[in-house]
């Protein structure tokens, strides 16, 4: 059957008292805040709940706060301004035994949606499509901003926020500028903003969105309902045109997109297609938003006042929202936390007025006369700039002198751990002195090219004595290493290096390749041994090419035909929570990620969450060429769980409600024999070696699969990941390094 509308009965919304009078005194406002604040984390469940909620703290006598929560799907920004002149109206009609004086609305929101979808046919979408299709032709789809962290593998959807002023002197000059040009304030402001995220990230062709109010019947306007659409604005700063041209350019393509706002987002996105990443939002990752100054809130006999919360959740990079005030730009950054320290954020308020108060100076200059920096800032980007010069110099003087150099490799020697067998690949220092962070970062070509021969190298022997050592040698090898990833425990010595997976020492890790069941994952892994333990503990690898090249035809044609299902169980206290593995109590943005990352999703009892993400079980290398077994299946598949544990799950419950497994990608169970026939061929293909202090194994995470062995006594392994790729990526053909 078709998908119908359903409409909920009118609900009462409940306004439950909390009373903070056992509280101190002194402590009552932090408390409000704290209960303020846990109450708008609450997530909504959209099947029953309302979408409203209403909590109403009391302080003291004379002082309440009240707590008003709404889901972004039913109410915009433009909703809350009626929220609060009709709650206003309303009081002071009840406040004196008064009716509601509010006429019945004229319309509801299921007519605007009735409109939209008669209007946004035929020719109308056609014509909507095709310029949106044209203006955005080959715009850089990915704002790729300068960061303090890499970018997580799934979005957290956390967000951050800090706030700016724009004095009342420099606000009303950009105001004349913009009189004199013939623009509005917002596209001035969105001009400068473009040419300072152009300065940040180098590129002169990308996309900025912005939002519109989308409600261009009169009827719409007293309604409360998710009515803004977001707009990709094209910003073009190529040519190093003076800023009044810009300006030019800007206006231009902003009323061209206003002329064509009718067409929803998630609709643009469907038709453009562009390279999913569960990692940030599609097309538009960095916004500016003007918005009218709310007007003042008031009610009868009452003095109210704002209840500053924190904003905790944004599904973009950036967003700068901005107000004229009384007091000139009053704006606000939102950000992702899981990308930008709150430094990094402060400093792009300091050069983006710095930048407004270049541009009112010499309206008509080149852009790439305008100065933004601090004094120190430009101080130390020169000093930067001549150390990197003179380094190039010397290089080329060393280079000169030495002719062709073939002894960079001097200080170290190669070696395998068993005769006959090329995995791993093992280096050892050939010399006393040997820095090996320091020897990576010059050989980086030669240990790149010997990682994708071999797909593991162990560097045994050198002098990396601490987590900080270790994580200097592997950011000379992958400067960019991520920053966040999944369940792995943050090292507290080293800002990007992880403890190892928390995993019973009795149990062992079955071989896995890193990540291969979700749309991320590293390329590059390293893993550092603080302490090896006095048994076991070994971390056995096998070559994934290998594996394919000697699976039996019949079983290998199978798995690459059909791929595999994973299938996870999200249940509080039988495996992780999806509150914990999605980094978010919002079911909403658990679903529109999964949507974004094609992964099927149903909520299950008990606030569960289930989940089906279809992947390959081969792939083929993007730089190498070769095919590889790239999965998790003996880590996910039911077989493979101790007999006992096995027994005991299927004794509580359902296969299909087991925390984990994995099928064929068209659903149908992966036979035991099979199972028991790869565990065959890893164990005669693996390789294992005991650990020693301060061993560092690096691997090709697509060439090499690892497991972990049990053990006895303490055991201490950290980790590194890098050079993150995703399964468009390879789908495409991009060639990401080794």
């Amino acid at each position: 059957d078709d998908p119908f509308q359903s409409i909920a009965a009118p609900q009462t919304v409940s306004l439950p008292l909390i009373d903070l009078a056992a509280v101190s005194e002194a402590q009552r406002q932090t408390e409000a805040e704290r209960v303020a604040a846990e109450e708008i984390r609450k997530p909504f469940d959209l099947s029953r709940d309302p979408l409203l909620r209403a909590v109403l703290i009391r302080i003291d006598a004379d002082d309440h706060v009240l707590v008003l929560t709404l889901h972004h799907i039913a109410a915009d920004g433009w909703s809350l301004a009626v929220l609060f002149r009709e709650f206003s109206v309303l009081y002071e009609a009840f406040a004196n035994e008064k009716p509601s004086p509010l006429p019945p609305l004229p319309i509801q929101y299921a007519d605007f949606a009735i409109w939209q979808r008669e209007w946004l046919q035929g020719d109308v979408m056609d014509k909507l499509l095709a310029y949106w299709k044209t203006q955005l032709a080959g715009a850089q789809p990915v704002l790729e901003l300068p960061a303090d962290s890499p970018r997580p593998v799934v979005q957290s959807f956390r967000g951050a926020y800090q706030r700016l002023t724009i004095a009342a002197d420099l606000c009303n000059n950009l105001k004349q500028l913009s009189r004199n040009e013939g623009v509005s304030l917002f596209m001035t402001c969105l001009a400068a903003f473009q040419l300072l995220l152009s300065r940040y990230t180098g590129h002169e062709d990308f996309i900025v969105g912005t939002d519109v109010a989308n409600r261009n019947r009169v009827e719409t306007e007293g309604l409360v309902g998710f009515f803004t659409n977001l707009l990709p604005l094209r910003a073009k700063v190529s040519g190093n045109p003076t800023f009044t041209e810009l300006l030019r350019r800007v206006r231009e393509t902003t009323l061209e997109a206003y002329a064509h706002e009718d067409l929803p987002f998630d609709k643009l996105v469907e038709e453009l297609s562009p390279p999913r990443d569960s990692g940030r939002n599609p097309l538009v990752q960095v916004l500016l938003v003007m918005q009218n100054s709310p007007a003042r809130f008031t009610l009868p006999g009452l003095h109210v006042s704002q209840f500053e919360l924190p904003i905790e959740s944004s599904r973009f990079d950036l967003v700068l929202f901005l107000a004229e005030s009384e007091n000139g730009l009053s704006g606000l950054w939102l950000y992702d936390p899981e990308l930008f320290e709150p430094g990094r954020i402060a400093n792009m308020s300091v050069h983006f007025e710095r930048l407004f108060g270049s541009i009112i100076k010499e309206p008509s200059a080149k852009l790439d006369s305008y100065e933004f920096l601090t004094e120190h800032e430009a101080k130390q980007k020169q000093m930067e700039k001549e150390e990197k010069e003179e380094s190039q110099i010397s290089r080329l003087r060393s280079t000169r002198r030495r002719g062709v150099d073939l002894s960079q490799l001097s200080g170290v020697k190669t070696d395998y751990l068993q005769p006959g067998n090329t995995l791993p690949l093992v280096l050892k220092p050939d010399a006393d002195d040997i820095d090996l962070g320091e020897w990576a970062g010059n050989n980086r070509q030669f240990i790149e090219k010997n990682l994708l021969q071999h797909g593991a190298i162990l560097f045994r022997g050198f002098s990396v004595d601490s987590v900080p050592e270790f994580e200097k040698f592997a950011s000379a090898i992958c400067p960019e290493l991520f920053g966040e990833y999944g369940d792995l425990p943050r090292e507290e010595l080293g800002g990007k290096v992880y403890g190892s997976t928390p995993y019973p020492a009795d149990e062992t890790i079955l071989f896995h390749n890193e990540s291969s069941h979700m749309h991320r994952w590293p390329m590059l892994i390293w893993f550092y041994c603080v302490k090896a333990a006095a048994v076991g503990g070994e971390s056995p690898i096998i070559d994934s090419r290998k594996i394919y090249q000697l699976m039996e035809p019949a079983i290998r044609e199978r798995f690459e035909q059909k791929g595999l299902t994973y299938v996870r169980n999200f249940t509080d206290g039988l495996d992780v929570s999806w509150q914990h593995f999605f980094h978010t109590n919002d079911r909403s943005a658990v679903e529109d990620y999964c949507r974004r990352a094609e992964i099927d999703f149903e909520w299950t009892s008990g606030n569960s969450l289930r989940t089906r993400q279809i992947c390959p079980a081969v792939v083929r290398h993007p730089q190498t060429g070769e095919k590889v077994f790239f999965n998790q299946v003996q880590l996910h598949h039911i077989s493979c769980l101790a007999p006992a544990v096995r027994e005991s799950l299927l004794s509580m419950m359902k296969e299909e409600d087991l925390p984990r497994n994995v099928y064929y990608g068209d659903g149908s169970p992966i036979e035991d024999a099979v199972m028991e026939y790869l565990s065959d061929l890893y164990g005669k293909l693996a390789v294992s070696f005991a650990w020693r202090e301060h061993d560092v194994l690096m691997l090709n995470n697509m060439l090499v699969a690892h497991s972990r062995n049990s053990f006895v006594g303490e055991r201490k392994i950290v980790v590194a990941l890098g050079n993150l790729v995703s399964k468009e990526q390879i789908e495409r053909g991009e060639r990401p390094r080794a």
